[in-house]
């Protein structure tokens, strides 16, 4: 792999989450963000409108390169949001059923999300996710 546009692609292929990777045509509003700026290939960190470069290149190689590793050092790059439920037993019922369809997850729950009230949610890795959307429209509840 050797350039941005052939990462991107791959990034795709692998069923990657780009709610947090901003690549080519993917735009997220914070995370990772691999792109070439001028005569420099930088791999960086955008939050709040506040862009962190992390490490620059000369080459588009390199930086691809660079970012793959990266990429693929942490499994929470390629999380998809299944479940977002707000009961106990719900939560575990989707549990179950990943369990029956032989998914691996990882449950990720937020005490007091909102007004006392706890969010229960799952996450699915990569291609997996693909597989769930059905599961996804039964489990997928609004934050609000």
């Amino acid at each position: 792999m050797k350039s941005i546009e052939e990462l991107e692609k791959y990034l795709e292929d692998e069923c990657y989450s780009f709610a947090e990777i901003s690549i080519g045509k993917h735009y997220a509003h914070k995370g990772i963000v691999i792109k070439k700026n001028s005569d420099a290939y930088e791999f960086g960190y955008s939050e709040r409108g506040n862009k962190e470069i992390i490490k620059s290149f000369s080459s588009e190689q390199e930086l691809v390169e660079y970012a793959l590793e990266k990429l693929l050092a942490d499994k929470w790059n390629k999380a998809h949001l299944v479940a977002w439920v707000w009961s106990e037993a719900e939560i575990q019922q989707a549990e179950q059923e990943l369990k029956t369809y032989n998914i691996s997850f990882e449950r990720n729950d937020v005490p007091n999300y909102s007004q006392g009230k706890n969010a229960y949610r799952i996450f699915v890795f990569g291609k997996d996710y693909l597989k769930l959307t059905e599961f996804t429209k039964k489990y997928y509840r609004s934050r609000i």
